[in-house]
C-alpha cells in the first residue's frame, strides 16, 4: 500500500483582481523585489499591469526582463547576481512555465553564495531560497506548486529539473485580466496542455485517490469547457474556469507527476523552438495510446466524463472510444495534429527520445520505456 503524503507551502489567489492583493501579499517579506519575465512579455499590458500595481503600493521594483527561447542557466546567474548586489528581498516571477522555471530559480540561487551549478548536482547543498512570489501569464504551470524547477544547462544544452526543498512560492497570484492578450488559438493550446498534464498525472505511479479526483475533475471541467471558449473566447468567466482548471492540475501534481507528452513537448521546445503547449496538444492522443496498452481501465473510466455512452464495452473497447472521442475534439480545435506541422523532421526524433529518457518524469510512468519507444511515439505523431 502506497504512504499518503500531501504538502502544499503556498498561499495562491485565484481570482479576477487577485492582482490588487500585491502588497498585501509581499509586505511580509520586504519592499525591494527583482521581477524575472520573459522579454516579449516587457512591454505587454498584463506587465505593466504588474508595474502599475507595485508603484501604487510604494514598492522598489527591479525589472529583469531577459528570459528568451535560448535562455539557459546563464540568464539564472545573471538574475541572481543583480538580486544579490541590489539586496533584493524577494523574487517575483510572470509568464509562462520558462519564466516562471526561471525566476524559481532565481529565487534559490540569489539564497546561496556559491556555484549555482552546485545546486544542480547529485548533492546539492544545504540552502535557504529567499521568498518567490509567482504570478501566472498563462492558466497552467505543472511546476506551480512544487518545489522544482526546469532549466536548460548551459553546459550542455540539455534540459534539467532540479528539486530544491522549500523553493515552492510563498504565494501565487492567478488573475485572470492578465490573460486577456493571450490569442485565442493559444487559449485553447494551452487548455489542452492542462489537459495531457492532467491526464499524465492520473495515469502516473506517483497518483493516488486524491490526485485522481483532481485530475479527473480537471479533465472533466476542459471538456465542458472547450465548446464555451470556443464559442465566446472574450468570457471572462472561461478564463476563469481555465485558471481553475490548471490550478487542479498543479494541485494533483504535487502528489503526482507528468509524464512523457509534457517531457517531449519540452524538449522539442528547447531543440526546436516549437510552441510547447501546441506540441503538447499533438501529443495527447498518442500518450492515451500509450495509455490504452498499460493502463486501459484508468482510461475508460473517463468515457463517461467526455459524454460517451461506454455501458456493455469491454475495457479496451471502451479505452478506444475515449481516444476516438479526444481526437475528434481536438481536431475540431483546427490545431495541428502532426508534429511535421511544427517543422520536426524525423531525424530530429532520435535526439529529442535520447534527451527525453534522461528526464526524470520517465520514472513515474505506468511502465518502463526505453529510447526506442520514445522514438517510436515520436515517429507515430510525425
Amino acid at each position: 500500500m502506497k504512504d499518503l503524503i500531501f504538502t502544499a507551502h503556498s498561499e495562491v489567489y485565484c481570482s479576477y483582481g487577485s492582482l490588487r492583493r500585491l502588497k498585501e501579499i509581499i509586505s511580509p517579506f520586504g519592499h525591494r523585489l527583482l521581477i524575472v519575465t520573459e522579454k516579449e512579455l516587457a512591454d505587454s499590458s498584463a506587465f505593466k499591469k504588474i508595474k502599475d500595481e507595485i508603484r501604487k503600493s510604494d514598492l522598489d521594483l527591479i525589472t529583469f526582463a531577459e528570459i528568451t527561447s535560448s535562455s539557459t542557466t546563464h540568464s539564472i546567474e545573471k538574475a541572481s547576481e543583480i538580486a544579490r548586489v541590489s539586496r533584493v528581498q524577494a523574487v517575483l516571477g510572470f509568464g509562462g512555465i520558462r519564466a516562471l522555471s526561471a525566476a524559481k530559480a532565481v529565487a534559490v540561487a540569489t539564497g546561496y553564495a556559491g556555484n549555482f551549478y552546485n545546486i544542480m548536482s547529485d548533492t546539492p547543498p544545504s540552502l535557504i531560497p529567499i521568498p518567490y512570489i509567482e504570478i501566472a501569464g498563462t492558466f497552467r504551470n505543472p511546476f506551480m506548486l512544487g518545489s522544482e524547477f526546469i532549466v536548460p544547462d548551459a553546459r550542455n544544452g540539455a534540459l534539467q529539473v532540479v528539486f530544491v526543498k522549500n523553493s515552492a512560492p510563498a504565494a501565487i497570484i492567478i488573475d485572470p485580466s492578465l490573460f486577456m492578450d493571450i490569442p485565442k488559438q493559444y487559449r485553447i493550446a494551452t487548455l489542452m496542455d492542462v489537459f495531457l498534464e492532467a491526464v499524465e498525472g492520473y495515469l502516473s505511479i506517483r497518483s493516488n485517490f486524491i490526485s485522481d479526483m483532481l485530475f479527473l475533475k480537471t479533465i472533466s471541467m476542459i471538456v465542458n469547457l472547450l465548446p464555451s471558449i470556443l464559442e465566446d473566447p472574450e468570457n471572462p468567466d472561461n478564463l476563469l474556469q481555465a485558471s481553475k482548471a490548471g490550478f487542479s492540475t498543479a494541485l494533483g501534481l504535487t502528489i503526482s507527476s507528468t509524464g512523457l507528452g509534457t517531457a517531449c513537448a519540452a524538449e522539442i521546445n528547447r531543440q526546436f523552438g516549437a510552441s510547447r503547449a501546441i506540441t503538447a496538444t499533438v501529443l495527447l492522443p498518442y500518450i492515451l495510446e500509450y495509455g490504452l496498452h498499460t493502463c486501459p481501465e484508468k482510461i475508460s473510466r473517463m468515457g463517461p466524463i467526455l459524454g460517451e455512452d461506454i455501458s456493455g464495452l469491454s475495457v479496451i473497447s471502451a479505452a478506444d472510444r475515449v481516444i476516438e472521442s479526444l481526437r475528434l475534439s481536438i481536431g475540431i480545435q483546427n490545431l495541428p495534429v502532426r508534429l511535421s506541422e511544427l517543422g520536426i523532421k524525423k531525424e530530429n526524433l532520435i535526439s529529442v527520445a535520447e534527451q527525453v529518457y534522461k528526464l526524470p518524469m520517465i520514472e513515474s510512468l505506468p511502465s518502463k520505456v526505453t529510447v526506442e519507444k520514445i522514438y517510436k511515439l515520436l515517429k507515430d505523431a510525425l
